[in-house]
């Protein structure tokens, strides 16, 4: 166990930290400091001696959005810190550099009185961490990406082919690995067992502290890492783990580290929301996702029967419940009650409700924010299980989902608004890829068990992928904007193939139910991208646009609002409060995808890109050393650029797109 600082706060972990507290290791002093404390720093003074002609003394700077704090938290804990909200919404990048040191004692060293350098953390041969900086303020280690990253140097010598013997001369182990970095293969010291551990540890931590890193690597084809500098502009708009040679060319450091292996290694195995198979699952298994893309496509004929042959409605993109032609978001899935639902992909919840219940069985949820990578695009959207067993009924609370026995469920409010005594919670809870939300509730007129499934965004995440992943899986995604039509459909081409007896302008149970079990041209309607208002908000007002429709000409408007109050108002829940904790547009109208054709697409880039990657090169026959200009961190540019060394105000000339972009233009 150890302690992080963040905002000045000391946070327990389950990593092996030693932060600047307890060692003096403190890269905010401005002057050199020996590692030893009691001993006399090599050069004295205070500005760094292994700079000529640089006068600057400061090893940090502040993050340029939270500046209006001022800088007196930083040398006294009793002023006025950063909010901790405000911090975490900075903090986007993670950068892993090695640092061509022996340990953390020389590279503390080298950062601090030679360099004039400054990294969050340190990670020594045996695992320790020592953390030398606040993760609030802008450590001295990747130039323009310092504003939004943090950092950490690993303590590794590097280039294994200029000094094949280095470690053996001190009487230590490394293993040696072959990489190729920008296309240039390098034999490399291999990470020792406990910084790997160490990492883990660490990153598992920050992964519930920081909601903005979300757990992704940077990639040059679906669930393939890249090991080449990300393109121009492409370093400020990743967020996740990255190299520093994914910043800059000039840098190769560091070096044979695996960010997939690393990165799947803490976000769990991707499956599907609910077990498809007939055979009942063996306590434990998961409906994991195959990794070859015939077992998925087989593995989604199930899931696509669950609705289309078992539902009896909730189809998408019309039709809850099978009748009517109001927008229908997602599916529902039919299954057996209180079977287990799984997160497909790891990500952070964001909203649940429970114990509450209507007319039309449980209306209940999880709803989940997914930051993720497919290739070389970056997406967010949301994942939403609605119907949800009641978790609050049941007597054992260690059968309920992991998420409920966590601090942010258990410090909820009991009754209120957002209360957890049926009202919407508002969470930043992280949930790995596999792990169970919750349990197939009852819903529906008939009070059957099955769970509404459904995936939103606030772009169109398919079109933004690259043609060749789409033609690749099949036709393209055809996009309907509904977003003026209001509750209802009325699009023709996506009505009139439904609409078949009596063709008149209305959507019957019996139509929907018929066109969707009889194949055929079902198919292309998962390819549908519908634009329109979220079923799960108020506005337009769910009254009126019932007493407008004219499926609903001959119902009396008492009935209606009686149909409203009982069925509908129980499950809303997109409020302006909880817009503002989401980031979701506070009018409701959002990108709506078949949530398996979404889940289908996504599996099947990564297993086709996985199935062309050429095999790993494990020769060591022909790596050398990097190329001349090409260094890791003990030496070499790209650390920290002019402005952020000026004591006064290193930002005040910042201009907006600046911050917004990142100090110094594009990446070398």
């Amino acid at each position: 166990m150890g302690q992080v600082i963040i905002a000045g706060v000391p946070i327990e972990i389950d990593a092996p930290i030693v932060n600047w507290t307890q060692n003096g290791w403190d890269a905010t002093q401005e002057r050199c400091l020996d590692p030893d404390p009691g001993n006399t720093c090599p050069g004295g003074g205070t500005i760094p001696y292994g700079l000529k002609g640089v006068q600057y003394t400061r090893r940090y700077a502040l993050r340029p959005s939270l500046r209006k704090y001022g800088s007196e938290w930083v040398h006294n804990p009793n002023a006025k810190k950063p909010p901790m909200d405000e911090v975490k919404k900075v903090i986007r990048q993670f950068v892993f550099h090695h640092d061509g040191c022996l340990d953390a004692r020389m590279c503390w060293q080298v950062l601090q009185n030679e360099r004039g350098l400054s990294c969050h953390f340190i990670c020594d041969n045996d695992g320790t961490l020592y953390q030398t900086i606040d993760l609030a303020l802008m450590a001295y280690h990747a130039a323009e990406y310092n504003l939004n990253s943090i950092g950490v140097e690993m303590s590794n010598r590097g280039d294994a082919h200029k000094e094949p013997t280095y470690y053996s001369r001190k009487n230590m182990k490394r293993d040696v690995l072959p990489c190729k970095i920008n296309n240039t293969k390098i034999l490399a010291f291999d990470f020792t067992p406990e910084q790997y551990r160490a990492m883990r540890k660490l990153c598992s931590a920050l992964t519930r502290l920081l909601p903005n890193l979300p757990v992704e690597y940077p990639q040059d084809a679906p669930g393939q890492q890249s090991w080449k500098t990300l393109p121009p502009g492409g370093g400020f708009t990743f967020a996740g783990y990255v190299g520093h040679y994914h910043l800059t060319g000039q840098k190769w450091d560091p070096g044979p580290f695996d960010f997939k292996k690393f990165c799947e290694s803490l976000r769990g195995e991707r499956c599907f929301p609910l077990w498809a198979k007939k055979t009942e699952p063996e306590p434990g298994e998961r409906p994991i996702i195959p990794k070859n893309a015939d077992d998925i496509k087989d593995s989604l004929k199930l899931l696509y029967a669950m609705n289309e042959d078992k539902a009896e409605g909730g189809y998408f993109p019309v039709g809850p419940w099978g009748e009517q032609r109001l927008w229908h978001g997602g599916i529902h899935l039919a299954s057996k009650e209180k079977q287990a639902i799984y997160s497909t992909f790891s990500g952070r919840i964001v909203a649940a409700r429970m114990g509450r219940t209507s007319a039309i069985g449980s209306v209940n949820f999880v709803l989940v924010r997914h930051d993720m990578n497919v290739g070389t695009v970056g997406m967010r959207f949301f994942a939403l299980y609605m119907h949800l067993y009641d978790e609050s009924k049941e007597a054992d609370p260690k059968a309920s989902p992991p998420w409920m026995a966590k601090d942010g469920w258990k410090n909820a409010k009991a009754d209120g608004p957002h209360g957890k005594k049926g009202g919407v919670v508002l969470l930043d809870e992280p949930i790995e890829a596999g792990e169970i939300i919750g349990r197939v509730g009852k819903a529906g007129p008939d009070g059957k068990a099955q769970i509404h499934f459904e995936i939103f965004a606030q772009e169109d995440l398919l079109k933004k992928l690259d043609d060749a992943q789409v033609s690749a899986l099949g036709s393209k995604a055809v996009l309907i904007d509904g977003s003026v039509t209001g509750r209802f459909a009325e699009d023709a081409d996506l009505l009139d193939k439904i609409d078949t007896d009596p063709h008149d302008g209305m959507l019957s149970r019996r139509e929907l139910m018929n066109f969707y079990s009889s194949g055929g041209e079902r198919d292309q309607y998962r390819l549908k991208v519908t634009y329109h208002v979220s079923e799960w908000i108020a506005e337009p007002d769910w009254t009126e646009a019932l007493r407008a429709a004219p499926e609903f000409r001959n119902t009396k408007p008492a009935d209606i609002a009686e149909l409203v109050d009982a069925q509908i108002t129980p499950g809303l829940f997109w409020s302006d409060e909880f817009s503002a904790h989401t980031g979701l547009p506070s009018d409701g109208v959002v990108y709506h995808f078949h949530p398996l054709y979404f889940l289908g697409f996504i599996s099947e880039s990564i297993a086709a890109a996985a199935a062309n990657a050429p095999p790993p090169d494990t020769s060591t026959d022909d790596a050398g050393s990097p190329p001349a200009g090409v260094t890791a961190d003990r030496e070499g540019e790209h650390m920290v650029t002019e402005g952020q060394t000026i004591d006064a105000d290193p930002f005040a000339d910042l201009t907006f797109e600046q911050m917004v972009q990142g100090y110094d233009g594009a990446p070398q």
